[in-house]
């Protein structure tokens, strides 16, 4: 399966029982070819509802670029010499754009993210900086649904504004990207908040779709201006595998509308094991809170039995993660999983372990409810398994967490 995103080794071998019956459960789209350089050249150059961007430019002074955080495979440094090259076009110069790292409520970027993401020639002749939810923001009112609008001062401030973001299945906004780079990318804590905190109730949530919550981040993103969206979906790799560029809304949506076929996953049924891969979003046990779950909202019920086993898998190579709105003792959101609604929805009288090499009981207990069983090593939670299931299992393997079920 594929592992630890953004580092070696880039894939995690699993040995079963030769009794097990496993059958490894893929999205469609899971072989996809990566895209070309003229494929992706030619999005940008021709946009989906809206003019092209060296046309846009013409004129303008500050251009602000926000990219999504390490927590998405996005391959920024193979589309970004295209956005320069019509930037160019409209004479921009270098020292008139200004990246952001658009990581809302996450951990900030440092050097060496940077240049896995954007390479080092961007690295080293563009000016990078990491929103602050709480610093350099300026308020514009309210959206229709009474979110308090807070956003980044250098983004609202620039003349264009263009981002470039991952499309995979999100449990509150039905599909990353498009407007979401906005919003929770550059936006204040009382706007991630007010946005989240239904959707952490089970209201106007929803994946693989549009959703009040979606919709909520577009009338946001419609008072502070996003002029060109560049939207991506991945393989099971996390490469490139699609693109769709062009205005927030009308190129997001053809990328929505791709995405849930690319997404789409077969899947056995009456399984007694099920296996969640946390990968693309494995580098910190932060994301596996919730990610992993993601599937069992769009599963069949038969899926897995009643009082069958739930596994999830996480790299989570940087431990226990960051999330100043969800994830940290005291922070707005904060709650262990057991009360939340996924907990009581999708777990019931199931088993839960975790499978994760780089986390203590300490962090799992922070997460997840001291039911959970944590194992570092793969053999003994085959071991626990196989004592919990005496019988030959059936048992399905879920490689990623952006699938969502036909």
């Amino acid at each position: 399966m594929p592992w630890a995103a953004w580092r070696k080794p880039e894939v995690f071998s699993l040995e079963f029982p030769d009794a097990w019956e496993v059958v490894k459960c893929q999205m469609n789209g899971a072989e996809a070819q990566e895209l070309s350089d003229d494929a992706i050249r030619s999005s940008i150059m021709n946009p989906i509802g809206t003019s092209g961007l060296s046309e846009m430019a013409l004129g303008k002074e500050r251009v602000v670029i926000a990219i999504d955080d390490m927590t998405r495979t996005t391959q920024i440094s193979r589309i970004f010499p295209y956005i320069l090259e019509e930037l160019e076009r409209a004479n921009i110069h270098k020292e008139q754009i200004k990246i952001i790292a658009a990581i809302g409520a996450h951990r900030p970027m440092n050097r060496q993210d940077f240049l896995l993401k954007l390479g080092e020639e961007i690295v080293n002749t563009i000016e990078i900086e990491n929103h602050h939810p709480y610093e350099n923001l300026t308020n514009v009112g309210n959206s229709s649904k009474g979110t308090p609008i807070d956003v980044n001062s250098t983004y609202l401030n620039a003349d264009l504004k263009i981002a470039i973001g991952g499309v995979i299945p999100h449990p509150l906004a039905g599909f990353g990207g498009g407007a979401k780079i906005v919003l929770p990318g550059v936006c204040g804590i009382r706007t991630l908040e007010a946005n989240h905190a239904a959707g952490m109730r089970g209201e106007g949530a929803g994946i693989g779709r549009m959703t009040e919550i979606r919709q909520d981040i577009e009338d946001v993103v419609e008072k502070v201006g996003l002029d060109f969206s560049v939207n991506v979906i991945l393989n099971e790799q996390g490469l490139l595998a699609k693109i769709f560029s062009g205005h927030f809304k009308a190129a997001h949506r053809k990328a929505m509308e791709e995405a849930t076929q690319f997404y789409s996953t077969k899947v056995t049924l009456n399984n007694q094991i099920c296996f969640f891969n946390s990968f693309p979003e494995d580098s910190e046990l932060n994301q596996a809170q919730y990610k992993p779950f993601n599937f069992l909202m769009t599963a069949p019920n038969n899926m897995l039995d009643r009082r069958g086993a739930i596994v999830i898998m996480t790299s989570s190579y940087e431990g226990r993660g960051y999330h100043s709105l969800l994830s940290e003792t005291g922070s707005k959101l904060y709650r262990n999983l057991i009360e939340s609604v996924i907990w009581r929805a999708f777990v019931k009288k199931r088993k839960v372990y975790l499978f994760s090499p780089n986390v203590n009981i300490y962090d799992k207990n922070h997460f997840f409810p001291e039911s959970v069983e944590l194992f570092t090593d793969w053999p003994s939670l085959i071991k626990r398994l196989e004592q919990d299931f005496e019988n030959t299992p059936k048992a399905a393997i879920f490689p990623c967490s952006i699938q969502i079920s036909e």
